[in-house]
């Protein structure tokens, strides 16, 4: 609950440092949260009982110290909801998710999936995303008002993705409801209705992924099932169960972060018309631009540790086995590291890239090269095609504490250039 001493009555200012992602002005600007947790409480002790910290440098420490664990049967002591232990236990038939693992096994599976996303499988997918957009931008132009979430930010990736893989198109309107009962998973505050939601989800997305692969088997493609199929180490590759897993992955996180980062990125574009006149005049931008909109509003907001051991973090000394939240959009804006510009878009920023987004360390995202390459293309040609564009009412956020973005984005596309 919100607490009535955070703000000075007379200034409306924040003025007690807290984390509360179910106060709905946290969910819609957490920035202001985060500066006060910054300079006042760095290393935060939650309501709930973890640790959060939102310093640059601690949450770079956290990322990327080997000493800790994203193993969630390292937390079993912790007291779950039923509803929790029921999702918990429709998914122990399941290898769990390559986010969910430690090293060695993390290791491996990353080896093996690695191969399949190199920079000659992403620049081959530019000119397929570059028709993908205008294609669907072409579309849009009878429209004009539209929802820029349902229309075209939800669009762009889950195209490319279903593309990516080589399935068919008429399979992804389906595909595309299994994978949204899935994503709340992700979510601490997900509801036992959305559990229940979420196993239909699951069960649905398997049977269909395990009769796409024995399909696939049959049918090789230039594409990425296929490669994932072929891929092996040593003789050893990717079980039909891990298989399974790796491509529910792709649709459910790695198609919602790049989502929000099309709809938080275009929204702060936006905002700030010198960096929207950038996108239209300066094509040198193309560059810079999908990072620094990572930075300034990040899709992922939080990537939670247990740690191992000691760690010092802030000069204060977290003892092993806390759980400890690292603050990723607040580091992203943390003038300590960032200067004083830190608070400001800057779409030519150059060091905008060691943002800390798509996380760090052995954790770092796989699919973070795939995610830029499509933000980039989607935000600048939607502005070029459409520069025009306007809010037509202000945004809705979808209330998620990890992955941030907004639910409904109501704009005027005006007239098409």
């Amino acid at each position: 609950m919100k607490q009535e001493n955070d703000f000075d009555s007379e200034t409306g200012q924040l003025v007690e440092a807290s984390w509360n992602p179910f106060d709905p002005d946290f969910l819609i600007n957490p920035y202001p949260h985060y500066e006060l947790l910054r300079d006042k409480d760095p290393v935060h002790r939650t309501a709930f009982g973890n640790l959060v910290v939102t310093r640059f440098d601690d949450v770079a420490e956290v990322l990327r110290n080997p000493n800790t664990s994203v193993d969630r049967n390292n937390t079993a002591e912790i007291e779950r909801p039923e509803h929790i232990k029921k999702l918990q236990e429709a998914s122990m038939d399941r290898p769990p998710s390559i986010l969910m693992l430690d090293p060695p096994e993390h290791t491996r599976l990353r080896k093996l999936v690695q191969r399949t996303f190199t920079p000659r499988s992403i620049a081959k997918m530019r000119s397929t995303t570059t028709e993908i957009v205008e294609d669907l931008l072409d579309q849009l132009a009878e429209k004009r008002e539209i929802d820029l979430i349902k229309d075209f930010s939800f669009v762009v990736p889950f195209v490319v993705i279903h593309s990516m893989l080589g399935l068919p198109d008429a399979d992804m309107l389906n595909v595309r409801e299994w994978s949204q009962t899935l994503v709340q998973t992700l979510e601490p505050n997900i509801s036992p209705e959305q559990v229940d939601e979420a196993i239909w989800g699951g069960a649905q997305l398997n049977e269909y992924l395990t009769e796409a692969l024995a399909w696939k088997r049959n049918q090789p493609g230039d594409d990425l099932l296929t490669d994932l199929i072929a891929v092996e180490e040593g003789g050893e590759g990717l079980t039909e169960p891990e298989l399974l897993s790796m491509i529910s992955l792709l649709f459910v996180a790695g198609h919602e972060t790049t989502v929000n980062l099309i709809g938080n990125g275009t929204h702060s574009l936006l905002n700030n018309p010198d960096q929207f006149q950038l996108v239209l005049n300066d094509p040198s931008i193309d560059s810079t631009i999908a990072d620094e909109l990572l930075r300034f509003d990040s899709p992922v907001q939080n990537s939670g540790r247990l740690l191992l051991e000691d760690m010092e973090l802030s000069g204060i000394n977290v003892e092993a086995g806390e759980l400890v939240l690292t603050a990723l959009g607040s580091a992203n804006r943390d003038p300590r590291f960032w200067g004083d510009s830190a608070h400001l878009l800057d779409i030519k920023r150059q060091d905008a890239s060691r943002h800390v987004s798509f996380g760090s360390g052995v954790h770092y995202c796989l699919g973070a090269a795939l995610a830029k390459m499509e933000g980039e293309i989607a935000v600048t040609k939607l502005i070029r095609r459409f520069p025009e564009i306007s809010i037509t009412s202000e945004p809705t956020y979808n209330s998620r504490i990890i992955l941030r973005g907004r639910e409904e984005f109501p704009v005027d596309l005006g007239s098409p250039k």
